[in-house]
């Protein structure tokens, strides 16, 4: 691993700005809402998807090992207003810069979950080029879907980066921003209740080591974001990866307009192949 490494913001490529706006408006209160917007750019655009990942590295040295381990693998890179600049294997756009002070204590906003068809070309872009770690591997049946996934960490978080073998054409799967407590997670939820905001998972906790309290909306671009607090921390020296078989300990059941994208994305991919 790269050294102390944080996953610090993600770019979105939006079709309606205003409704993310609205929709963030209407779920998060002020503090955590100014968090959000700090944390999760926007750019117009029709793609509706990820447009790019930000990372923090720990100093310029970490820097420097990042861009000899890119050139190793056969990995593009350039610097570009004092980032590094590369691309994943589904064309992600990924800016490493050196975390500013006062920023290099936390371990990130949350973590962002890519679907992958291929999980082990990414999977070998994210540990063997980039230096993450594998947390678990997933192997579970949910609905109609058979998923199989990898957990990866660059920090004692559980994971920033996951990947998910499922059929559909976005990159981005979901987005999770972390509340401070559980408290604000439930305070959130209430307020997603309340604006009749469409659920995708209702409140439930993702199994050990992970244990994340949370609940899953669908945004306006039509990926999911979830709202979570409680995770554990892991301890990324020596840490032995582990797998799962589910994705909840309880709750997180899924709403019928979640079954039913499964169920069009599956047949979709089907016809596809």
């Amino acid at each position: 691993m790269i050294g102390r490494l944080k996953l610090a913001y993600v770019t979105l490529e939006l079709r309606h700005v205003p409704a993310w706006h609205a929709f963030l408006q209407g779920l998060l209160e002020a503090p955590a809402l100014a968090a959000a917007q700090r944390h999760l750019r926007v750019q117009a655009g029709k793609a509706d998807d990820i447009a790019a990942v930000g990372l923090e590295l720990a100093d310029e040295a970490a820097r420097a090992e990042l861009a000899a381990r890119l050139g190793r693998a056969g990995v593009a890179s350039s610097d570009v207003d004092g980032k590094l600049v590369f691309h994943d294997p589904l064309g992600t756009r990924i800016e490493a810069a050196v975390a500013d002070a006062g920023t290099q204590d936390d371990t990130g906003f949350g973590h962002v979950v890519l679907a992958a068809r291929d999980l082990a070309t990414m999977e070998c872009f994210y540990v063997g080029a980039l230096g993450l770690g594998v947390t678990e591997r997933l192997a579970a049946r949910v609905g109609p879907l058979d998923v199989r996934g990898t957990f990866l960490h660059c920090n004692p978080r559980h994971h920033s980066i996951a990947l998910l073998d499922l059929p559909q054409r976005r990159r981005l799967n979901h987005l999770m921003l972390e509340a401070g407590s559980l408290r604000e997670v439930l305070r959130a939820h209430d307020r997603a209740r309340a604006g009749r905001m469409p659920f995708s998972l209702e409140l439930g906790e993702h199994p050990d080591p992970d244990a994340t309290l949370s609940f899953y909306l669908r945004t306006p671009a039509g990926f999911d974001l979830e709202i979570g607090a409680g995770g554990r921390e892991i301890q990324p020296a020596g840490w032995r990866e582990g797998s799962q078989s589910t994705t909840s300990a309880w709750g997180h059941s899924p709403t019928l307009g979640l079954k039913l994208r499964a169920a069009a994305n599956l047949l979709a991919a089907r016809l596809g192949a």
